[in-house]
């Protein structure tokens, strides 16, 4: 009889770690592509599980379209169920359908990926897509404000910030003097770094600002730093500074005020596509290094021309003349035409935001989002 049990337990425990097995091949993430066709359009489906990217070709005679998404993995595959083709003149647009995924429609223009914001035909593009942000205009100081959003903005007025968001508009004054660039100020998630400019050949504190709370506090270094210092990057939390003339290289933490330095044995740190990699101090001084990150998603400008880059494709977002590229995450750009601001993303498009008139002859490091 205790024979007996033994066997059952035995068989039951194997078809436990069996049931585990079953589980573990049906839904664990893997990477995968997988050909399928829809409506005249074949498409290319691939999921990257170390990179948790899915990719889409698409292609429709000799037209190729491309979009990605990150994500985690779904349990199945073939995930666009249809596909809405509009053509007109020469422009072609796909409509992907996907119960997993928010595609947005993909277009091209003699040959030249484009927005499909651009398309104000409701033959090509049906009016449920066509979204905008209402604006309402308004004046302060020598700006004029259409859309914040929901964004904070800290611009900068030559002796502080002017803080500005859709219902506050307010000053923050740092310097007694008149300050054109300020070279040495930085960003991370929340908090805003600027170096003291009232001291005049090398400085021994930075301002630190807590943008959620607009309060200023003070962060004092043990030695001078020169003007001549660079920031090689931030964090999420963090942020580095190189200081040039005393080969160092700091790590300053802002919502604590603590600053350190990290070099060791004439060796600093860099991250390298999101990987931290030791780097020697003297390269760090002789050429002003920066950090990089591993983005599916950017933004470039090529001869003035804005373009979204996924992979190797390059999407057109706007039709202006854009001079500078202020800040972008995965969903938004934020650029400078003239003296004009704007944002674009794929559900509204182009919007502006403010116009300020220095912006025609002052415009770097100027400009803050939150």
């Amino acid at each position: 009889m205790h024979k007996l049990n033994k066997i059952k337990i035995g068989k039951l425990f194997f078809c436990f770690l069996l049931f585990l097995f079953i589980l573990y091949v049906l839904f664990h993430s893997r990477t995968y592509e997988v050909n399928y066709t829809l409506e005249d359009v074949s498409v290319t489906e691939k999921y990257d599980k170390k990179e948790q990217v899915y990719r889409f070709i698409l292609k429709r005679n000799d037209q190729e379209f491309f979009t990605l998404f990150e994500h985690k993995y779904f349990h199945s595959k073939k995930l666009i169920q249809d596909i809405e083709v509009r053509e007109k003149d020469d422009t072609l647009c796909l409509i992907p359908k996907s119960k997993k995924l928010s595609f947005v429609p993909l277009c091209q223009k003699n040959g030249e990926w484009i927005s499909y914001t651009f398309v104000k035909d409701t033959d090509l593009i049906p009016e449920e897509y066509q979204k905008t942000q209402e604006s309402e205009e308004k004046s302060y100081k020598d700006f004029t404000l259409y859309n914040l959003d929901n964004k904070k903005y800290y611009i900068w007025n030559y002796t502080g910030f002017y803080v500005m968001t859709k219902d506050i508009q307010k000053e923050m004054k740092l310097f007694n003097s008149d300050v054109y660039n300020i070279p040495l100020t930085t960003k991370t998630k929340e908090y805003l770094l600027i170096a003291n400019y009232d001291e005049k050949y090398a400085f021994t504190k930075f301002y630190v600002i807590d943008t959620k709370k607009d309060k200023v506090r003070e962060l004092y270094l043990k030695e001078e730093i020169p003007y001549d210092a660079y920031f090689l990057g931030s964090t999420s939390k963090k942020t580095y500074l190189v200081d040039k003339k005393n080969k160092k290289e700091y790590e300053i933490y802002p919502k604590r005020l603590l600053i350190e330095n990290i070099v060791h044995n004439n060796q600093g740190t860099i991250l390298k596509e999101d990987k931290w990699e030791s780097i020697g101090i003297q390269s760090l001084v002789s050429n002003e290094n920066a950090f990089t990150h591993k983005e599916y998603t950017s933004f470039a400008i090529e001869n003035n021309t804005l373009y979204k880059v996924q992979d190797t494709y390059k999407t057109k977002v706007t039709e202006k003349e854009v001079k500078e590229i202020v800040t972008y995450d995965q969903e938004n750009v934020y650029y400078l035409v003239d003296d004009k601001l704007y944002s674009y993303n794929d559900t509204f498009g182009e919007v502006l935001i403010m116009s300020h008139f220095e912006w025609n002859f002052n415009y770097k490091n100027m400009i803050y989002i939150f």
